[in-house]
């Protein structure tokens, strides 16, 4: 969502956070309570951190492809298709733009949930935010395979969602030293930012030129197949349907 959406829907944006925040509170005091003594600090910062992680991740999923349809049902895509710079080159920086403004709300449930759950952790914010911008280029590049998917088939909530929530279970995965799980899209940057805050763990220069190589080869892609699936979309006549 841009920021200008966020504050005119205000009450939708607050019921989205409480909402999120509940669920997470759910999960952490689930897991705490069941594991009781047995559970080790480390595991439920772990899960702090995670959580902030996967909700930068669904935020940079969904973007680009809510916003194609976001215009598609305004009447306002054919508008887009008008101007010089090109349809991905604006879906491109509203993507940026959104993924930035996200990141006041993540410092808010960042705090919000270390101050709730007690577990404080010393996060460089300096190194959180460079990371994770350079970690969720991958899933803007995934969204904007998804918002072409979009220009065609018009609903794409359900994948949206499948995709969403299947990155809890990926976030799990071993990714370092690098294997094949490393290459899936963003899950070795998410791995970084949270091997390194909560335990303090360094990486050799080469991974930090492996996460970011990563992260562009998913958004050439997903800019390459953007243009595919428009070009689909106009042979088809779909610009203008919803």
């Amino acid at each position: 969502m841009l920021g200008w959406e966020l504050k005119r829907y205000l009450f939708n944006t607050g019921a989205m956070l409480v909402v999120m925040y509940l669920i997470f509170l759910g999960m952490f005091w689930g897991v705490k309570s069941i594991g009781g003594a047995d559970v080790e600090t480390s595991s439920l910062d772990s899960m702090v951190i995670g959580y902030i992680l996967w909700m930068s991740a669904m935020f940079s999923l969904q973007g680009t492809g809510s916003v194609v349809l976001s215009e598609s049902q305004r009447g306002t895509l054919e508008q887009i298709y008008l101007s010089p710079l090109g349809a991905d080159m604006i879906f491109f920086f509203k993507s940026v733009t959104s993924t930035l403004f996200n990141f006041l709300l993540l410092t808010f449930m960042l705090y919000l949930t270390m101050f709730t759950t007690g577990r404080v952790l010393s996060v460089n914010l300096l190194y959180f935010y460079p990371m994770l911008f350079i970690s969720v280029l991958s899933l803007n590049g995934i969204g904007f395979m998804l918002g072409g998917i979009g220009l065609i088939h018009k609903r794409i909530g359900a994948v949206n969602g499948i995709l969403s929530f299947g990155l809890i279970g990926l976030m799990l995965l071993r990714v370092y030293p690098l294997n094949g799980f490393s290459f899936i899209p963003f899950l070795a940057g998410a791995h970084t930012i949270n091997a390194h805050i909560v335990h303090g763990t360094s990486f050799p220069p080469w991974w930090y030129v492996f996460v970011a190589g990563n992260s562009l080869f998913y958004l050439a892609m997903g800019l390459l197949l953007f243009r595919v699936f428009e070009k689909r979309a106009k042979k088809l006549n779909k610009m203008g349907q919803y």
